[in-house]
């Protein structure tokens, strides 16, 4: 005889609105504790010399291309707790691990990324023994910014310009997002350039169009500013050793991409993504 053990777990006592990887915590049966919030200061990397004369030293911090200091992580802290009969509470426990993930109900502008840690449980029994509730604390080892909801930019083709506004408070990087389809008649293969350009700075990468006359899916170029690393099919392909893979501030931005020459290319089209990134 099979046994159904599919049941809807816990209690829906959570009332925070905090929500780990988009899913809200009375998902995994616990819930948060009141005042047991807390989210660390995100610190930014400093370095000033001494100098005779001069009160304070030099700053001599080493900025980025938009004038901002790097940033240190910050630690986010959450007290939570399970509630319920035993097993219930002692699968909570085991539907909370520690890996990358994503917290979000902290702040209206996005969810944090981190590591996440999963402190001591602390287990709360009654006079007879019986388990009634645990508690621990949850640590996240954030990236200092908050990610907010990811943007699309549609573009036009041949190079023509498009302006927009990105949204957040600190810089992002751009993704481009090309998509081709080949001709299907039997041609040369074509080594082929594409080139896309944020705010005047152009980064260009390479492949080639084989034209071998087979009704294929259609190929897409993935240029990954912030991951610095540009693909053509899901395979890896170079950007020109001269260029640089772009980032945006926030505020206005013309974007503009294109390929050359379109010998093999039936017909394309292409946009671009980004994150805001907000600091609080």
């Amino acid at each position: 005889m099979l046994t159904n053990t599919h049941r809807i777990r816990g209690l829906n006592l959570d009332k925070s609105h905090l929500t780990i990887d988009g899913k809200p915590l009375s998902d995994i049966a616990v819930f948060a504790v009141a005042g047991g919030i807390t989210i660390g200061d995100a610190k930014p990397v400093t370095m000033f010399q001494s100098a005779p004369g001069r009160s304070g030293g030099w700053d001599v911090t080493l900025d980025d291309q938009h004038g901002y200091p790097a940033l240190q992580r910050r630690e986010i802290s959450i007290r939570i707790a399970a509630t319920g009969d035993h097993m219930e509470i002692n699968e909570a426990k085991t539907l909370v691990d520690g890996c990358s993930m994503r917290v979000g109900g902290l702040t209206d502008y996005g969810e944090f990324h981190g590591r996440l840690s999963v402190g001591a449980w602390e287990d709360n029994r009654d006079m007879m023994g019986t388990l009634k509730w645990s508690a621990c604390t949850l640590t996240l080892d954030a990236d200092p910014h908050t990610y907010g909801t990811t943007q699309r930019i549609d573009l036009p083709l041949d190079g023509k310009a498009v302006h927009a506004r990105i949204l957040g408070n600190r810089p992002t990087y751009p993704v481009l997002h090309q998509l081709v389809d080949e001709k299907v008649d039997d041609v040369t293969p074509v080594a082929t350039t594409h080139t896309f350009t944020v705010n005047n700075q152009s980064v260009r990468a390479y492949s080639t169009l084989k034209g071998t006359g087979l009704r294929d899916e259609t190929h897409e170029l993935l240029l990954d500013s912030e991951q610095r690393q540009t693909t053509w099919q899901g395979e890896a392909i170079p950007i020109a050793i001269d260029d640089d893979y772009p980032s945006m501030p926030p505020g206005p931005a013309t974007f503009s991409a294109t390929l050359s020459p379109k010998t093999n290319v039936k017909s394309y089209s292409q946009y671009v993504t980004y994150t805001p990134r907000w600091l609080i």
